[in-house]
């Protein structure tokens, strides 16, 4: 599994890394939307999926993942929001965006395993479950 994680926040960006690289993910780091767009963008192929903070500054998650949802070679790229806030508003705006789940930091590693599983590669995790 390729996981690109985009956060402003280079120590949630460490914990996450560190977690996924634990876990046998390769992990690759972006400190923004615009960062994490732009790498997409090289590599099209090149991510399973993206770990996205929503609030950022340069560009927000939100933001991020409707350009994300234009490209027609990222357009069913799964992206999954991470976010402080607990609001099912925040959630439902993320999803909203284009996000295809909602994980909360801290980040709980029980958690984002069961939600990686959920988008590994022929997990069937593109259809939607309800």
């Amino acid at each position: 599994l390729r996981v690109l994680v985009v956060d402003d926040s280079a120590i949630n960006r460490a914990v996450a890394q560190r977690a996924l690289t634990l876990a046998g993910v390769a992990c690759t780091l972006a400190n923004d939307g615009e960062q994490a767009l732009n790498r997409l963008r090289e590599q099209p192929q090149g991510y399973d999926v993206v770990l996205m903070d929503i609030q950022m500054p340069v560009m927000d998650g939100l933001t991020a993942v409707r350009a994300i949802r234009q490209e027609a070679a990222l357009a069913g790229l799964p992206v999954l929001a991470l976010s402080a806030g607990v609001l099912e508003e925040e959630r439902e705006s993320a999803l909203a965006a284009g996000m295809d789940d909602f994980i909360t930091k801290p980040l709980d590693l029980k958690q984002l395993n069961a939600v990686l599983a959920r988008f590994l590669p022929g997990a069937g995790a593109h259809t939607e479950s309800g």
